[in-house]
């Protein structure tokens, strides 16, 4: 019981002094790159962004907990579900399945991404920030195609560690300057998503911005070729507590 209480008023002032952000982002995307052949041999490769580019809506949302001045912890909900229609003028044959040419192809691609990071403060405080963690991601990933009552889906759930960065800046006392990204590369693949945004302060708890984000990456291994490149033009609103 003592050494309970002591570990009690030793941690909970400190959880009592976090601060939390909680960051809500939409906006559009459109599709760079869209590439898959499913078996990587004997399957035919497919670039399902020519179908259409966009734009297509999006969301997520991220929280942050800065338990003190250099300890970070961040949650990441990214949903990506893209559904495109049309045709090729070859027989496509996808995860063994086969599909006609010059007939219309469905294709509903899926790539939802949940994220937990720990970062550390090195530099500045506030909103003058430069920080460095680890995060571990979470990726549900599908690709469907479907021609009539043909249908081939592939499902893929993995863990993925990636390094974090992040930076940011006041510019002046309204407007902020934020740049983050996750980020590793392999011989097997990639993955990266960078972010840059300009904020405006628009209570003394809140801030609405704008940005810019990519989100790039995709595996060549034995069983799968797959990559994608997606641009965002993004709008977001971070409330602090």
């Amino acid at each position: 019981m003592l050494k309970f209480s002591i570990i009690f008023f030793i941690v909970f002032p400190k959880l009592a002094s976090a601060s939390f952000d909680i960051v809500f982002e939409t906006g559009a995307l459109w599709q760079q790159r869209n590439d898959v052949r499913i078996p990587n041999t004997g399957g035919t490769r497919l670039n399902f962004d020519e179908f259409d580019s966009g734009p297509f809506f999006h969301y997520r949302a991220e929280l942050f907990w800065h338990v003190n001045d250099t300890h970070n912890l961040r949650a990441v909900y990214a949903p990506l579900n893209l559904v495109v229609n049309g045709q090729v003028p070859y027989a496509v044959n996808y995860d063994n399945v086969n599909f006609n040419a010059n007939q219309d192809i469905e294709i509903d691609y899926t790539f939802n991404s949940y994220r937990l990071t720990y970062y550390y403060s090195f530099w500045g405080n506030g909103d003058n920030q430069l920080n460095l963690g680890i995060t571990g991601k979470v990726r549900d990933a599908k690709i469907q195609l479907q021609q009539g009552s043909t249908k081939a889906s592939y499902d893929n759930v993995g863990f993925v560690p990636l390094i974090y960065f992040e930076y940011q800046k006041t510019l002046g006392t309204e407007w902020l300057f934020h740049f983050n990204m996750d980020a590793a590369a392999a011989s097997q693949g990639r993955a990266f998503d960078v972010s840059a945004k300009l904020r405006h302060r628009i209570l003394t708890d809140s801030l609405l911005g704008i940005g810019l984000r990519s989100l790039e990456g995709g595996a060549d291994n034995d069983e799968v070729y797959t990559f994608s490149w997606v641009n965002y033009l993004t709008i977001d609103f971070l409330k602090s507590f």
